[in-house]
């Protein structure tokens, strides 16, 4: 596998283990949950975010990198609806519509 690819791969696990963390903490406020289970699953989802992130960073560069981790917002909105049942607007469906093209064009360039 090549840097590049290698890269965008851990880009990909970062946003996806940032999005679980963002979950998991609005999930430890929430009543009648393991708040403390929670909690520390967003706690050990972010330091391992971290980490794959700084990995990330060794293969790209940050101007590639740094917008491909829009794809946060992408993932957070996916994992709103599915463990919180949160309700996405058409209009926030097309903003992540966007996001995945433009992350889809810069990958292509990577």
């Amino acid at each position: 596998m090549s840097g590049s690819l290698s890269g965008i791969v851990l880009v990909l696990v970062s946003t996806t283990l940032e999005g679980f963390a963002q979950v998991s903490l609005k999930l430890s406020t929430r009543p009648g949950t393991s708040k403390r289970l929670w909690l520390t699953l967003g706690v050990i989802a972010f330091f391992t975010e971290a980490i794959t992130w700084t990995g990330a960073l060794r293969l790209l560069d940050v101007s590639v990198a740094f917008p491909m981790g829009s794809l946060s917002f992408v993932n957070v909105t996916i994992l709103s609806c599915l463990l919180l049942k949160e309700r996405v607007a058409r209009s926030r469906w097309l903003g992540v519509a966007f996001i995945i093209a433009g992350v889809a064009l810069l990958g292509g360039h990577a």
